[in-house]
């Protein structure tokens, strides 16, 4: 049997999914629409810091073992939704008494169980000052000079009129290119225009999710992000290197997988009242690629250069790192085995001369006296991380050996966000490198909360996954793995760090403002 001649759409007219677009002024732009024929036009605009999610497969605690999956699943296939109430946004709580309590606790929130409110507009345009999510500080340890993000003039703006515009600004908002994956935009009613919804939460998933059940699991999770953010509509992308454009006799190759997963997670979301809005795939994101509808009228047409979206210029200005993959985000924070084995042995030494200082007479009977110590220690080196230099195998010893000071390590949470922030996560990123386990999970955990309150969620997923591979038990990777996972905003978090900074003014240290510098 001869397989199917795919031709281009871009140069075909006759293909059986015209192109669409700007590019081709013979038709006229296509809004992406998802409202009622009739509605009147609205707007999605990207706001400067959606909260970026991603769910690996790999990193699920309730995916079973030895399961195998086809990556897309019929909507029968799924268990039946029960409709149950949405559940609870967690709330992370502190009392700035006990350096124990900045320990967060899970509390429902006041808005949890509310039905999403206000009308889907009826097409999506990209508007306003881009996407980002991170507040400006760089990521590794490096000694980039940041630059501040230029505000946006209204003649700047950037309408979305073909959704490739939308394909090319998701590996800036996800802060590496998807492969393989499910892409969900959720959007939220505009306060400021009435026509108008905001991207409020970015989360991906694998395509390829051992065991139908854990799909399905994905997918309800995607559906709660979208019921606690009040979610007005959501936009899929399904992003797959073994799909094929379709032809007019090959729907192309995974088309039905594709088809019954956007089937499955539309038919979740209309439990709650939310519309999907449009479902787009493509082999990969890349300038001049192909992008085609999965459900709908059928329409193609090719992809901007992500490198030249707005949404990816305010990332590189604002010093953040695009990676490649998320294999890349994983090897940023993996083990390096010779700097374990140095700082292992350092910190042999490092816990001698810690336990020899605190029974001196000058410190013994003065706790306060050895937390400024050890306060003071850890702030050198983070001031030395922010420049950019690597600490010696001895000096990331003696940090952690610092950091099984629990009221030290509670203190470390108001480093960020402020002035400390860059500094901070650049040394707790080294630690996660170099040390061994138990003592990995508190320097993971403490990147990945870093991560967290600036935006980065998938590299805080990576961080705090690695903290509870060294530590199962970690009750603060726990609770910050958890409200990543269901969509809870950074600002949430804003009582640990205000709960360090007041234990750091006891001891006599200023932290500085919560303004990134």
């Amino acid at each position: 049997m001869t397989k199917p001649t795919e031709s281009n759409p871009a140069t075909d007219p006759s293909h059986p999914i015209a192109p669409t677009g700007p590019d081709h002024p013979t038709e006229p732009s296509v809004p992406i629409a998802f409202g009622e024929p009739g509605t009147p036009t609205g707007r999605v605009r990207l706001t400067k810091y959606p909260l970026s999610v991603d769910h690996s497969s790999s990193a699920d605690p309730t995916v079973p073992n030895g399961s195998s999956g086809t990556g897309g699943v019929r909507p029968t296939e799924l268990p039946p939704p029960a409709n149950p109430p949405p559940p609870a946004e967690p709330t992370v709580t502190a009392k700035p008494t006990s350096a124990a309590a900045a320990l967060p606790t899970i509390e429902p929130s006041p808005t949890a169980g509310v039905r999403p409110r206000g009308p889907a507009p009826a097409s999506v345009e990209l508007v306003g000052d881009g996407a980002l999510t991170a507040s400006g500080q760089s990521v590794g340890g490096g000694s980039t000079d940041l630059v501040p993000a230029p505000e946006l003039s209204p003649e700047a703006e950037t309408r979305l009129r073909d959704p490739g515009e939308l394909i090319a600004a998701v590996p800036a908002m996800l802060g590496f290119v998807p492969w393989r994956s499910l892409v969900v935009a959720v959007l939220r009613a505009d306060a400021g225009l009435a026509d108008a919804a905001a991207v409020e939460v970015v989360t991906r998933m694998d395509l390829d999710n051992p065991g139908r059940t854990a799909t399905g699991m994905l997918i309800e999770r995607v559906a709660g992000i979208c019921a606690r953010h009040r979610a007005v509509a959501a936009l899929a992308l399904i992003v797959d290197d073994r799909a094929t454009l379709p032809s007019g006799r090959h729907r192309g190759v995974r088309a039905r997988k594709h088809r019954n997963l956007v089937a499955a997670l539309e038919h979740r979301l209309d439990v709650d009242g939310v519309p999907l809005g449009g479902a787009w795939a493509m082999r990969a994101i890349g300038a001049e690629l192909p992008w085609w509808t999965v459900a709908g009228p059928a329409r193609c047409g090719l992809q901007p250069d992500p490198a030249a979206s707005l949404v990816t210029l305010r990332q590189v200005l604002e010093g953040r790192p695009l990676r490649g993959s998320r294999e890349e985000l994983v090897a940023a924070v993996e083990v390096d085995p010779v700097l374990l084995e140095q700082t292992e042995r350092a910190m042999a030494l490092a816990a001698v001369a810690a336990a020899r200082q605190s029974g001196s007479p000058a410190r013994g009977h003065d706790p306060e006296a050895r937390l400024r110590a050890e306060l003071e220690r850890v702030l050198r080196a983070v001031e030395a991380a922010a420049v950019g230099t690597r600490l010696a195998p001895d000096e990331l010893a003696e940090v952690a050996v610092a950091l099984r000071d629990s009221a030290l390590r509670d203190i470390m949470f108001g480093l960020a966000p402020g002035a400390h922030a860059h500094g901070a996560e650049a040394l707790w990123l080294q630690l996660t490198r170099a040390l061994p386990d138990p003592d990995r999970a508190e320097a993971a955990a403490l990147l990945g909360y870093c991560a967290y309150v600036r935006g980065d969620g998938p590299l805080a997923g990576v961080a705090l996954e690695a903290a509870l591979n060294s530590d199962p038990d970690h009750r603060m990777a726990t609770l910050l793995d958890i409200g990543l996972q269901t969509g809870m905003r950074p600002e949430r978090l804003r009582r640990l760090a205000d709960s360090g900074r007041e234990a750091a003014a006891g001891l006599g240290f200023a932290l500085g403002s919560e303004q990134p510098r």
